[in-house]
């Protein structure tokens, strides 16, 4: 069995800085090492080195990598693991978690444009009506049964100095603005002032106050700014100083700034979950005509392939009508087998409903397989019992009978071999099944009722086709 993966991020609130972004880094890290089936858990604090990943020290992501279950001491489930994680780290205040899989969350990032497998995206141009809007939107999802892991990317968030300037200030006492500019640059910030070699490597030696001297908005204004006549002059004098809530991250799409609201469900179906969604945020949330709402990620990814399968089923069906018609070239069979389509449907929501599996774009799929294997059935059957009927001049029950039971062979062959080869993917637990699991169950638990109806019900509706055709 392969060993499981485990994906988390934790979202801290922008203001924190590194020093409090590695201490809680490591406490969570102990605390997801305390659980016997994590073999070694990696984090990652902050943006990677390579700056492919544009993030501040607000973002810490782990990597936890699992025993194979068939190591574990405890008899739990991924699912009830994942359960005791959350509870364990949801423990820390005002931090937002999110637990995935490595390729699947880079996937989610790529689609969503965010950290998250689903996101409501407000757009507008007024930061702080974004954020209104957001805190809404959110404390609104959080009342959709099957929602998780609820974060906003907020924009505003990260505390900074502002010192403004007062021209007449500085005209009064004689201060040039670019003194001004270089002294605070290297006071606070620092400036080079010249070079160190060691060995064949190059450093700059910057020149920056100690902290105890620029800490505080009343230590920066007692900074001395040199004037023109050779004195100085306190910056508090010539500007006013203070520290103000300023943007953090400012996310962009088509030109547009957009704040995100991201999710996750468990539980429930995709269409379903988002429906509620949307009808609870347009009922509660008062958004502007100048601000635009967009839900993305999975569901986006999902309303494509329901508009593709919304085409591509019809036509299946036209093309499977045809074959049909070109095939018997009467429309009497090809109404007999038309009537096997809606087998498919009741094998396959039946063994969706006994496994309790969530329909979605793989199950769906399954249909255009189930659509074929039925009218094969129903071409095998047609067949054998018109030729009992009419050529060999048997009675039409008795026909009917025999031709079944003749055909019973071909018919459980069809369904045994699609139902054995997917049989492994219906049962599987690994990495990536719950993509292929829905398909695999539709097929399997589909074939074996489409089989049993198509010797019960195909027969009856033969018999109803050609009743009064046999009695004359």
């Amino acid at each position: 069995m392969n060993e499981g993966a485990i994906y988390v991020r934790a979202t801290l609130p922008n203001s924190v800085n590194l020093d409090e972004s590695v201490r809680l880094a490591n406490e969570m890290r102990q605390k997801l090492r305390t659980f016997d089936e994590v073999k070694f858990v990696m984090s990652q604090t902050g943006r990677p080195n390579d700056g492919t990943d544009p993030t501040g020290f607000f973002n810490i992501e782990f990597h936890i990598q699992l025993f194979p279950e068939a190591e574990w001491k405890r008899a739990v489930s991924k699912e009830q693991l994942l359960s005791e994680m959350r509870a364990e780290l949801e423990t820390y205040p005002g931090i937002n978690f999110g637990f995935s899989q490595p390729i699947q969350d880079n996937v989610e990032e790529y689609v969503a444009g965010v950290k998250s497998s689903l996101v409501v995206k407000i757009f507008g141009d007024d930061l702080n009506q974004l954020e209104d809007y957001a805190g809404q939107v959110e404390k609104v999802l959080a009342t959709v049964p099957g929602i998780t892991d609820l974060k906003v990317y907020k924009n505003i968030g990260l505390p900074e100095l502002r010192i403004q300037l007062h021209d007449s200030k500085m005209a009064r006492y004689a201060v040039n603005t670019a003194d001004v500019q270089a002294v605070v640059a290297m006071a606070i910030g620092g400036q080079a002032a010249t070079q160190f070699y060691e060995n064949e490597r190059l450093f700059d030696v910057r020149l920056r106050f100690q902290a105890e001297y620029r800490d505080d908005e009343e230590k920066i204004g007692n900074i001395l700014i040199p004037t023109m006549d050779g004195k100085s002059v306190p910056l508090r004098e010539i500007a006013t100083i203070g520290f103000h809530t300023g943007p953090t991250f400012i996310y962009r799409e088509g030109s547009s700034r957009y704040i995100g609201v991201g999710f996750g469900i468990e539980g429930r179906d995709l269409g379903s979950t988002i429906a509620d969604a949307q009808r609870k945020v347009a009922a509660a949330v008062n958004i502007p005509k100048a601000n635009k709402i967009e839900w993305a990620g999975e569901f986006e990814s999902k309303e494509r392939a329901s508009r593709q399968l919304a085409l591509v089923v019809p036509l299946v069906l036209v093309l499977i009508l045809f074959l049909l018609y070109f095939n018997f070239g009467n429309y009497k069979d090809t109404l007999i087998a038309v009537g096997t389509i809606p087998f498919a449907f009741i094998g396959g929501f039946g063994s969706l409903w006994a496994t309790g599996t969530v329909f979605g774009i793989s199950a769906g799929i399954g249909f255009i397989i189930l659509f074929g294997v039925n009218t094969i059935n129903a071409i095998i059957l047609i067949a054998v019992m018109k030729e009992n009927v009419f050529r060999r001049k048997l009675p039409l029950a008795a026909a009917i009978r025999q031709g079944v039971h003749s055909r019973i062979r071909p018919v459980v062959m069809i369904a045994l071999m699609g139902s054995m080869g997917l049989l492994p993917a219906a049962l599987s637990t690994g990495m990536g099944s719950e993509i292929q699991k829905p398909l695999a169950i539709m097929i399997v638990g589909g074939l074996q009722v489409c089989m049993v109806l198509s010797f019960t019900v195909l027969p009856q509706l033969f018999f109803w086709m050609y009743r009064k055709e046999k009695a004359g």
